[in-house]
């Protein structure tokens, strides 16, 4: 995920403080300039030092402490960035921009109810902040409160009629609720907005997907994963159209780099767990099952595909405890009665 356009942003805001600090504080000022060059290269080593140095020089300068923060978004510290934030916040206690990216942080380090409350006070301080409606709505549609989600993203979008960023989300949105036409209707506009938009790619190729189109959907991933190599969900959907397609060891290939990218997301060792079994390496699998399992003991999907791969390794009552789990954690899905005839052959 990319926020160099908005260090940017956030540095034409915050110009006229940054300006007095030139006269007064000259060293901080080189030291705070190569820290934004070093930035928008991608060199967010070489520009945390330099804010360190500038930091060290003008401790009150809350550009600093922004600016660095954006770095280590950008490296997915994320917590790091929130005591970022939270400093700067100490120097500029209303600064709506400092309160988006805290929000920001917050979300992709998983604390949405905080993310939530970071973007509501974004806008109580600049009631028009669109970018602050579409994070808080994304951050509401990972909470699952669906319609405030909807609701932020229209805000938004109402505010910012070329908020790409806002299209994606809110066509992610109608896709999770089945709205399919609406939601392609959505990221198409995204993208004529933004061509460069990787997560609109990725969401309209899980919608392509949906409808049948593998290929298209194939070319959206991969789209995704050209324009943002570093964003973790292509990589997954794209390694689950390869497993259909039986091309198994593209998909655990994509599988991987879904996990070096995620260590801790137990979809990604679900879905190569599941691989390995079809490849006929019950102990690959159940290494990766097992892993999914302690990352999200409450992802039922994993139970099931455990207890296959202990079925394949001659494991029968630890397969048995595992798919008779999925059916307590999932007594109505449309895999229930397949793993009920599944659980008597093993009790035969």
């Amino acid at each position: 995920m990319k926020f160099t356009r908005l260090v940017v942003y956030l540095f034409i805001i915050h110009c006229s403080l940054f300006i007095i600090s030139c006269g007064q504080k000259e060293t901080a000022d080189t030291f705070l300039q190569r820290a934004l060059n070093a930035q928008s290269t991608g060199d967010y080593q070489s520009a945390i030092a330099a804010y360190n140095q500038a930091a060290q020089l003008a401790p009150d300068n809350a550009d600093i402490y922004l600016g660095r923060g954006v770095a280590y978004l950008e490296m997915g510290a994320y917590e790091t960035a929130v005591t970022d934030f939270t400093h700067a916040l100490t120097l500029f206690p209303d600064d709506a921009i400092v309160y988006n990216y805290l929000g920001t942080a917050h979300k992709l380090s998983g604390n949405l109810s905080q993310a939530i409350a970071d973007f509501t006070q974004a806008i109580a301080l600049e009631p028009e902040f669109a970018a602050a409606y579409t994070n808080r709505g994304s951050a509401n549609r990972l909470a699952g409160n669906l319609v405030a989600a909807e609701n932020d993203l229209n805000i938004a979008l109402m505010l910012d009629p070329n908020d790409d960023q806002a299209y994606a989300e809110r066509g992610g949105l109608y896709g999770e609720q089945g709205q399919v036409d609406l939601a392609l209707s959505d990221l198409n506009k995204a993208l004529a907005i933004n061509p460069q938009n990787a997560r609109a790619y990725n969401n309209r190729g899980m919608m392509y997907r949906l409808t049948g189109d593998a290929q298209k959907a194939l070319e959206d991933y991969t789209r995704a994963i050209t324009i943002d190599p570093t964003y973790a969900h292509p990589y997954l959907n794209r390694g689950l159209l390869f497993v259909q397609a039986g091309q198994l060891e593209n998909g655990i290939a994509d599988y991987d780099q879904a996990i070096t990218l995620e260590p801790d997301n137990a979809e990604a060792f679900v879905n190569r767990g599941a691989a390995y079994l079809r490849l006929g390496d019950a102990g690959q699998a159940l290494a990766d099952l097992n892993q999914a399992v302690m990352l999200a003991p409450e992802l039922a999907v994993a139970y099931v595909n455990r207890g296959n791969a202990y079925a394949a390794a001659g494991q029968t009552e630890a397969a048995l405890a595992d798919l008779r789990h999925y059916l307590e954690l999932e007594p109505d899905s449309a895999l229930a009665e397949q793993v009920q005839v599944k659980i008597t052959e093993l009790e035969e």
